[in-house]
């Protein structure tokens, strides 16, 4: 659980998920997650252990210039803390936050799932939350994961290198996002 602050939210805690969504922070390589989306599938794979039955949908595409999506890697790393291969999907188009949750989204309802739950780092739930709601995600829960900063890949590198500058970069990225129409 993370840890409050002005601009993160206090989680939503599923009771009983079907389905956690993980959406990258960011990847350091092609075989390697940042800190903070370590974090992430962490907490994913703690809740798969209580609900064995949950698929884990590890969402985000090539938006780093890798020659994968993060998707992948994100998949490997869970696959090395124990998580079956049969309970991961892979959304490998996305770009970005709002493609994250639209391509998401259309999984939880090919799939049927009742219980979706986003798993975001904190200072990236008010976005995320926003955009969910945005895309009429409806009765869906949220688990906010606390972490420190680690430069990602490419471009990722600076906007993720440090908490202060990953909550300049969500506040301006929430900015940017309403300027789109997007919320």
């Amino acid at each position: 659980m993370a840890q409050s602050n002005f601009w993160t939210i206090a989680d939503n805690l599923p009771p009983r998920p079907d389905c956690l969504v993980v959406i990258s922070y960011s990847v350091k390589d092609k075989s390697e997650p940042t800190r903070q989306t370590k974090a992430l599938i962490k907490e994913a794979f703690g809740w798969w252990k209580k609900f064995p039955q949950a698929k884990i949908i590890m969402s985000t595409g090539d938006n780093q210039g890798l020659g994968l999506p993060n998707s992948k890697v994100m998949a490997d790393y869970g696959v090395s803390l124990g998580l079956p291969r049969k309970n991961i999907i892979e959304e490998e188009k996305s770009q970005d936050t709002y493609e994250n949750l639209l391509y998401s989204r259309k999984i939880i309802q090919k799939e049927g799932f009742k219980q979706p739950t986003l798993v975001v780092l904190d200072l990236h739930s008010r976005r995320a939350l926003a955009l969910a709601r945005k895309l009429s995600w409806k009765n869906f829960y949220w688990i906010t994961v606390f972490s420190q900063g680690e430069s990602g890949y490419g471009k990722k590198a600076l906007q993720t290198s440090s908490r202060p500058v990953i909550l300049i970069y969500e506040m301006l990225a929430y900015v940017y996002n309403m300027l789109k129409g997007e919320l």
